[in-house]
């Protein structure tokens, strides 16, 4: 990876996560939640994204002295760049064995799970588990511990709701979203935090759909610290009910909430997440430069392969140019090729198609590579 590259994802995705804390404006542990995973996951595009930023970039002429430095191209693997790209390349690998290993957890104890009975839109089964859980996207399925079978039905019915608003929020891909985001951003600490707290909603929000239910809220803080009693949450990619760890605000939200603060956020619920996806396709914009004082030109370092006359076009004998005009990326490739004096529909597309396995030394500012917009003419001539 270039050294801008990693710079500049650096830099972006931390202000997309630092976005994310818009969220704690609103009172709605819903719209939090999906705030929280908005961040994460449009943070997790940006590496991904800043790789064709070239087709979204804009075009600008700066005026400078004249001159420049050539091109720098780490040479090695010895290169801080280099270095920065293989941890973390190894910090995502770690991090996707962790969550391997919960999944191989989870699946083991659905696999001994039994069937206990059915609730909406989900299979409820008991399970060697220590508290309810919900686990699974397209086929979800609520775990209870061996001990619900002795729950009476008030407290059994609260779980259930408990849980089943879990399945209805689709909690679970959020999870895995999130994860997966974690996972790629590992080194940011916000990612880790924003994560956290995302939880934390989840099991709020899920709260919130069992009062609405009508169960009152000194009976769910009883069977909320029941199961806490019982156990905690340990399976990584399942929706644990005593998972978020914060109980004691779990309990203090139970006598403090107010039905408009579940209802009232659906503006919020829309615009912030919309602003952060907006916002990780404005950081993800690169400059595109012009040829000019102060920028040095891109160079082409090896052609590939050459364009080659189509049949039609040998038999007609054309001869002549076709001028294109390209951006040269700090990846070493052209991108957003286009023909500006064409000579025939076949010899464009074959001159296009060429262009594109060519490598090129990124043109330069003050030293430092940076996309530039550059013309090729590409002559066909008949031998």
């Amino acid at each position: 990876m270039q050294e801008s590259y990693l710079i500049s994802v650096a830099l972006k995705a931390t202000i997309v996560l630092a976005g994310g804390f818009l969220g704690l404006r609103s009172r709605s542990a819903a719209t939090r939640h999906l705030v929280f995973l908005a961040s994460l996951a449009c943070a997790a595009a940006v590496p991904v994204i800043a790789l064709w930023a070239p087709q979204w970039s804009y075009v600008i002429a700066v005026a400078g002295a004249p001159g420049g430095a050539p091109a720098t191209i780490p040479a090695g693997v010895w290169n801080w760049p280099a270095m920065a790209s293989a941890v973390w390349g190894f910090g995502i690998v770690v991090m996707l064995l962790r969550a391997a290993g919960g999944w191989a957890l989870l699946l083991r104890a659905r696999h001994g799970s039994v069937h206990f009975r059915d609730a909406e839109k989900a299979e409820v089964r008991i399970a060697h588990v220590n508290t309810p859980l919900t686990c699974g996207v397209l086929r979800p399925v609520i775990l209870l511990p061996d001990s619900a079978r002795d729950w009476d039905s008030s407290r059994l019915r609260a779980v259930l709701l408990h849980e089943s608003a879990h399945v209805l929020r689709r909690d679970c891909l959020a999870k895995y979203i999130a994860q997966a985001s974690r996972a790629l951003l590992w080194w940011n600490p916000l990612a880790w935090i924003l994560a956290a707290r995302m939880n934390q909603e989840q099991e709020l929000a899920c709260d919130d759909a069992v009062l609405a239910a009508g169960i009152p809220a000194d009976a769910y803080a009883n069977v909320l610290l029941n199961t806490a009693r019982e156990g905690s949450g340990s399976l990584l990619l399942g929706c644990a009910m005593t998972a978020a760890g914060a109980l004691e605000q779990r309990l203090a939200r139970l006598f403090e909430r107010r039905m408009h603060a579940v209802s009232s956020g659906w503006r919020k619920a829309v615009a912030i997440p919309a602003l952060l996806v907006l916002m990780t396709g404005i950081s993800c914009a690169q400059k595109i430069y012009k040829i000019g004082p102060g920028i040095v030109a891109p160079k082409v370092l090896e052609k590939r392969s050459d364009p080659l006359y189509t049949d039609e076009a040998r038999a007609k004998k054309l001869q002549g140019p076709v001028e294109l005009s390209l951006v040269v990326g700090v990846d070493q490739k052209a991108h957003d090729i286009k023909v500006t004096k064409s000579l025939d529909p076949g010899l464009d597309a074959s001159a296009v198609a060429a262009i594109k396995t060519w490598k090129f030394q990124p043109g330069t500012k003050n030293g430092k590579a940076v996309p530039v917009e550059a013309h090729v003419t590409v002559n066909f001539h008949l031998l």
